[in-house]
């Protein structure tokens, strides 16, 4: 079962384009790249294997197939400063960085993302995001593919300089 619910999930993933090329980009950077996903961990690690990205900086929900049905485990859970009940909670993520010593930016497109970004030093969205941004009136530059992010973080380092 856990073989053939894996090769769904992973015949169905489809990322967005210029994605390997982002990833390319913030190793050159040597920017720090966290994935931060409410997926699963016997699917999202999958997808991710041909970017070779940490397994550490790949944070998701895990999985448990050692009974009969799948048990979804939450490795990643709200800190004490968040009360939302979130499975794999990005806000207390972020709150493990320093904005004092890592510039916090948030790539998303959904409510999963939204508590995240309104911590965030800058918000790249999409979607629902965007939405929830322009409502809350936060800051955010908009994007469709990973070439958008790529360029909106070129933008941003010739801002900084």
């Amino acid at each position: 079962m856990k073989n053939d619910i894996k090769e769904y999930a992973i015949r169905q993933a489809e990322f967005r384009p210029g994605f390997e090329d982002f990833v390319a980009f913030t190793k050159e950077q040597n920017s720090k790249l966290l994935i931060v996903s409410g997926g699963i961990d016997f699917f999202v690690y999958r997808l991710l294997e041909p970017f070779d990205i940490a397994r550490e900086d790949i944070y998701c929900n895990g999985s448990d197939f050692s009974g009969e049905r799948i048990r979804i485990t939450w490795p990643h859970p709200c800190d004490r400063f968040c009360n939302n009940d979130c499975g794999c909670c990005k806000p207390s993520i972020l709150r493990n960085y320093d904005p004092e010593k890592s510039d916090r930016i948030v790539i998303g497109d959904s409510i999963t993302d939204l508590q995240a970004a309104k911590l965030a030093d800058q918000v790249i969205a999409r979607g629902f995001l965007t939405e929830k941004c322009r409502e809350l009136d936060l800051v955010y530059k908009p994007f469709e593919t990973f070439y958008d992010v790529i360029g909106i973080l070129k933008q941003r380092q010739e801002e900084l300089v």
